[in-house]
């Protein structure tokens, strides 16, 4: 027997294992994978902590206080000033229109239902005091007069039977009461006649037409027409023609609910319209409403006007301001030295050299860059007038 090996079979070692690979590649991943992680790990630092924003020049103390260095570049941004005493001012314009003054004005309607025939004036055009505006027909015209006819016939024919009976009475073939009776017809139909009278007075129409004229009842300008040829009106209606005296005139301003607080009757208002460029009109405060426009939350304020030429017309823009005092205030600043934080006002008071405290006051409304202040200072004080925002700032950073 042969026992000889071939010698290429010898020569080549055995076979690794089929999953033996596997296990390789998966060390080699672990390997590579661990010196990512540390790689990343060394390259990771600490997050820096946040700068401070704390300025070296200014100290807050307690959040309502605060101190500036001497030679702080914030010196740039700060003015100071004094306190001053209130006096009284003028508020700036607010926008306005010209109206009628109503006291001056009258309204025009009919005193019985009946069909326009004819309308004898236009908007806008003078009249003079009983000048006819406009004509009516109605059937109720000649009911009037039909019923002050029953009247004069029905006392009439009481006078008549009172005569007849007081006669009677005095034959003795009736009893007195009877001509006391007759007496009271007679007075029942007096009554009637006079009020058919006062009902055709009220009217004014003229004897024998078919038409009821209606009459201006003042001189003056007619503002308001709302009547045609034809329209059916009635007593109870809406005025058909509004006439005013325009020597007079009123300028409404609608103000804001807070700046009607300075405004008093009888106070002094100046008025301008593009209608009257370069002339400034000076009036009386005559009214500031108590009821506000709930929409616009604004406050009509009127203003009496003297119009002798009548230049100024009805509904035209116009612009109002008003000149006002301030009882309540002792004291004023300018705005810009109140800082709010949206419930409160304050103001930076300089107690000493560079040190300012905060102190809350109560301001009334500003007006030309100024602002009165009625309660928190006194006249003399220093404050911080421009600026106070910087300090304000900066006490809020470090509270």
């Amino acid at each position: 027997m042969d026992h000889s090996v071939d010698s290429s079979t010898a020569a080549r070692p055995p076979a690794a294992p089929a999953h033996g690979g596997g296990h390789v590649i998966w060390w080699v991943l672990a390997a590579i994978t661990g010196g990512v992680v540390v790689v990343a790990a060394t390259m990771l630092k600490p997050a820096a902590p946040p700068p401070d924003t704390r300025s070296p020049d200014m100290t807050v103390e307690k959040t309502s206080a605060i101190a500036v260095r001497d030679q702080a570049p914030q010196w740039r941004f700060l003015k100071l000033g004094t306190v001053g005493e209130v006096g009284s001012h003028w508020t700036d314009q607010v926008p306005g229109r010209i109206s009628i003054d109503e006291s001056l004005s009258s309204k025009v309607g009919v005193p019985i239902e009946g069909r326009v025939t004819r309308v004898m004036v236009e908007l806008g055009e003078s009249v003079r005091e009983g000048q006819p505006l406009l004509a009516i027909s109605s059937p109720a015209l000649d009911e009037l007069r039909a019923a002050r006819e029953q009247a004069v016939v029905e006392l009439e024919a009481a006078r008549t039977a009172l005569e007849r009976v007081e006669a009677t009475v005095a034959s003795r073939a009736l009893p007195l009461k009877e001509a006391q009776n007759a007496r009271q017809r007679v007075r029942a139909a007096d009554v009637a006649l006079q009020l058919a009278d006062a009902k055709l007075a009220t009217v004014r129409a003229a004897a024998n037409t078919k038409e009821l004229v209606i009459t201006a009842p003042r001189g003056g300008v007619v503002v308001e027409k709302t009547v045609v040829v034809n329209q059916q009106v009635q007593p109870d209606g809406p005025a058909l023609i509004v006439v005013a005296d325009l020597s007079s005139v009123w300028a409404i301003a609608d103000i804001f609910e807070s700046q009607a607080v300075d405004l008093q009757q009888g106070g002094t208002a100046e008025v301008t319209t593009p209608s009257l460029p370069g002339q400034t009109l000076t009036g009386k405060v005559l009214m500031v409403s108590s009821i506000g426009d709930p929409d616009r939350h604004t406050l009509p304020v009127r203003v009496r006007l003297a119009n002798p030429d009548h230049k100024l017309r009805p509904n035209v823009y116009a612009r109002v301001r008003f000149q006002v005092q301030h009882p309540d205030a002792s004291n004023e600043i300018p705005a810009s030295a109140v800082v709010s934080d949206g419930e409160r006002q304050y103001v930076y008071v300089q107690d000493k050299p560079g040190h300012f405290a905060r102190r809350e006051v109560i301001a009334g409304s500003a007006h030309e860059g100024r602002i009165p202040i009625i309660r928190g200072l006194t006249t003399g004080e220093t404050i911080v007038e421009e600026g106070a925002i910087l300090l304000d700032n900066q006490i809020e950073i470090e509270q």
